[in-house]
């Protein structure tokens, strides 16, 4: 899964990045503990046009009532992406790259004992590309209103680097698919997705940091700098 993540490149640099067309979003600031319900960089690509603009981290459907006791997870399992009611119109027509400075995962230790936290990134220090899928909701009780666009972050098996610390991992796309996720017509769609679904580990760099990443609150360089939480020792 991916629960929290890294967001400190600002628009330029990430237009640069993903070799944007039009920046439609004012700069966020650097974010260290990036967390659901917030908003966050997206890039969306209609073939005409690439914009990096902003989406609210927690998937709202097209079909929902209100939002008020309606699911709006933060991530979507590849496995099931294409077929769920949930998510499989968005990944047919509304796909999305959302950049990453690098994400936070939790690693279970001995019974009793808490989860070590680890910060990952790519070693190279670029942004990372997570597939995402999007959506438009309008309030139908407030047909009026500015609609609500938001996102969830696409998760398969963990791989490589990431096997020993969780058993999900954000899908983490190479700058060579970061076309045809965004631009794929639906009756790509499934080819696109064995492709993705093949992908082999990302190279990614793991760190053992403190527990002030738990906190939401906390926001801050501080929460990268490596350390263990009392009692363990990653393995």
């Amino acid at each position: 899964m991916c629960g929290r993540y890294v967001s400190l490149s600002d628009p330029n640099q990430l237009a640069e990045r993903f070799e944007v067309d039009e920046i439609r979003t004012e700069p966020l600031g650097e974010r260290y503990n990036v967390a659901p319900s917030t908003p966050v960089y997206a890039v969306l690509d209609d073939t005409r046009t690439r914009r990096l603009g902003t989406l609210r981290w927690g998937f709202v459907p097209r079909w929902a009532k209100q939002l008020k006791g309606t699911p709006q997870p933060i991530n979507a399992r590849i496995e099931t992406v294409a077929t769920s009611r949930m998510f499989a119109p968005s990944f047919a027509r509304r796909r999305c790259l959302l950049p990453a400075d690098g994400f936070y995962e939790w690693q279970a230790r001995d019974e009793g004992a808490k989860k070590q936290p680890f910060h990952l990134a790519d070693p190279s220090g670029e942004p990372l590309a997570f597939a995402g899928i999007w959506s438009s909701w309008r309030d139908p009780q407030t047909p009026d209103a500015d609609p609500l666009f938001s996102t969830a972050i696409v998760t398969t098996d963990a791989r490589g680097e990431m096997e020993r610390i969780h058993h999900r991992m954000p899908v983490i796309l190479p700058p060579t698919l970061w076309r045809d996720w965004l631009t794929a017509d639906p009756d790509e769609a499934p080819h696109l997705l064995e492709t993705v679904s093949a992908l082999g580990a990302p190279k990614l760099r793991a760190t053992a940091i403190t527990d002030r990443v738990n906190s939401v609150r906390n926001d801050g360089p501080e929460l990268l700098e490596p350390g263990t939480v009392p009692g363990t020792v990653p393995g």
